[in-house]
């Protein structure tokens, strides 16, 4: 603190060296105050760089780290940990109904329509000309062209069921009524008509060339060339989705249950929470980011925070993966489960070829070092734990069936979106349950990089 303080003095007081030379034009004056201002943003630079270093001291201390402490003075394992028994519902086949949703969702995702000569029905795209008016008088962002996806709900309720029935060429008059609740105060609960051309009728057509042009290849390394072989591609990856699912159920419940049994003997050390709210914070607003809004509102809209406690939160995720973390440790330990050095020299070097900013193994620091280590070290326990336990059928119920999609959605929310992914990815539905199965709780090596990053 006071090394920051230091630094933010010297930076105000360049500021004032500038301000003093402001009423001189002399070239020595210029250079003195081009000096004061180089002088000034080093100043900052350095109060900045000071204020990180403080602020990750926990980075430099040993019992930041699984390695850097004896599990086993922390953790005292249930007798019975090596058979965990859980009750997790094997997942269902995916039906027809299913199976066709993805293949539309692909087909969407990779734009494969085909204009139509029919009239306008549910699912087609129609390209149209609008016109809206309030009270006879066209409004600010009422008018213009639109490629409209029938059924997206992409415009107010009834303007798309408007269009069902409607012809190529054809101009319509709708008469709607904006919602109370729309978020424009200006035409918020008021009548309109809106005048529609359709021009283009065009629906998502799956066909041969469409399939060929996706260059997909099956388990067994057979090419992906017809409708028919398409349609048991994704009927394929669905289900292996639906078994990775099945298995990051388990292992849940497995962690649960360790939760609930394991007895902590002492405190976790203040700076392996630091470690691991480092860590998750890191994920979080990496994942708010790539959705586009800040940390604050992303925990609100996933986790139902406030922006009075989401902070609080992320340090009760925190801890949590420190508590899991120890458990880890302390089973490997007993296990014989911990990664040699050798696997871990290549799992770094695995990094470092994914690596966005270019780092070799010896630029990395010691914190994304231990975070490889013990990924490797969680992924190994936790199959050890998966494989030894017994896993029953749950009774069915209606409560039970909303445990088991509330608990899949949040695994959905914490790792990647598998059918999201299909959309995303060309249709490359390939379910990858390895990655399921290796992610922690804190994210997959991806985050490791993000970590880096910051």
């Amino acid at each position: 603190m006071k090394k920051n303080l230091i630094a933010l003095i010297a930076g105000a007081a360049a500021l004032c060296m500038m301000t003093a030379g402001c009423g001189s034009k002399s070239t020595e004056t210029t250079t003195a105050s081009a000096a004061a201002t180089e002088a000034a943003a080093a100043a900052t630079t350095a109060a900045a760089a000071a204020a990180q270093e403080e602020e990750q001291a926990w980075k430099k201390d040993d019992t930041s780290y699984l390695s850097g402490i004896t599990a086993s003075d922390y953790v005292e394992l249930p007798d019975d940990y090596k058979h965990q028994s859980v009750e997790v519902a094997k997942p269902d086949d995916p039906t027809d109904e299913e199976v066709e949703q993805r293949i539309q969702a692909v087909l969407q995702s990779n734009g494969a329509l085909e204009e139509v000569d029919r009239k306008v029905e549910e699912g087609d795209t129609v390209n149209i000309d609008y016109v809206g008016k309030i009270d006879g008088e066209e409004f600010a962002g009422g008018s213009g062209s639109y490629d409209l996806l029938i059924g997206s709900g992409a415009f107010i309720e009834g303007f798309e069921d408007g269009l069902i029935g409607a012809k190529k060429g054809e101009t319509l008059d709708l008469n709607l009524k904006f919602p109370d609740d729309y978020p424009s105060e200006d035409v918020a609960g008021k009548d309109v008509v809106f005048t529609v051309t359709v021009n283009k009728i065009s629906e998502y057509a799956l066909s041969d060339d469409f399939v060929k042009s996706l260059n997909l290849t099956n388990d067994f390394g057979q090419a992906v060339t017809d409708v028919d072989t398409f349609r048991e591609y994704i009927r394929s990856n669905m289900i292996e989705e639906n078994e990775g699912t099945y298995t990051w159920l388990i292992k849940h419940e497995i962690d649960n249950n360790l939760l609930e049994t394991v007895t902590f003997k002492q405190d976790i050390p203040a700076s392996m929470l630091e470690s691991y709210y480092f860590q998750y914070q890191n994920y979080l607003s990496n994942a708010a980011s790539s959705n586009y809004m800040d940390l604050a509102t992303f925990m609100q809209k996933q986790y139902g925070a406030t922006a009075d406690n989401y902070d609080t939160m992320i340090r009760d995720f925190a801890k949590q993966g420190a508590q899991l973390g120890l458990i880890y440790q302390a089973i490997a330990d007993e296990r014989e489960l911990n990664p040699t050095e050798e696997e871990i020299r290549t799992a770094i070097a695995e990094y470092v070829k994914t690596d966005t900013t270019g780092a070799t193994a010896d630029d990395l620091d010691r914190y994304i070092q231990e975070y490889i280590r013990d990924e490797l070290l969680s992924n190994r326990v936790r199959n050890w734990l998966y494989e030894h336990c017994e896993v029953s059928e749950p009774e069915k119920s209606e409560g039970d069936t909303a445990d088991t999609a509330e608990a899949a959605e949040e695994k959905e929310d914490d790792t990647s979106d598998t059918s999201e992914k299909t959309e995303e990815d060309s249709a490359d539905t390939s379910a990858s349950s390895s990655t399921e199965e290796e992610s922690s709780a804190a994210g997959t090596t991806e985050d490791s990089a993000a970590a880096h990053e910051n």
